[in-house]
């Protein structure tokens, strides 16, 4: 990945300087080509971590830790990473109020995949109160 990083930020740079270049005259392509590029990068990092992460998961297994809290905390990542891709998508079309509305979705997302593991947790100090 240490390689990989200055290929993610050049074309970022170089996205971005698209974009500033498009946005006065074709704005529908500066998005477009914003959103193309994001999409890269994060499928450029997703495709670097995922070996990692099945390690990480495999490592849990073999010392017998249940792996549904890390899935659950990976999820919340996910959620969280997405929300903020369609936030800045939508601000930098000038859609500011709908992505409030991106990031509260993505808020509630992550408290609702939650809800199961705060159960979890308030039962287990409840069996251990009594």
């Amino acid at each position: 990945m240490n390689g990989e990083i200055f290929k993610i930020l050049g074309l970022c740079l170089v996205t971005a300087a698209l974009c500033v270049i498009l946005r006065p005259k074709n704005g529908e392509y500066a998005l477009l080509v914003s959103v193309a590029a994001g999409l890269c990068v994060a499928l450029i990092i997703l495709s670097k971590i995922a070996s990692p992460i099945a390690a990480i998961k495999a490592e849990l297994e073999a010392y017998g830790v249940k792996t549904e809290y890390f899935s659950v905390a990976l999820k919340a990542v996910g959620i969280g990473y997405v929300t903020t891709f369609i936030a800045d998508a939508c601000r930098d079309s000038g859609q500011v109020s709908l992505a409030a509305k991106a990031e509260l979705a993505g808020k509630a997302a992550v408290f609702l995949l939650s809800v199961p593991l705060i159960l979890s947790v308030l039962q287990t100090a409840v069996g251990f109160i009594k």
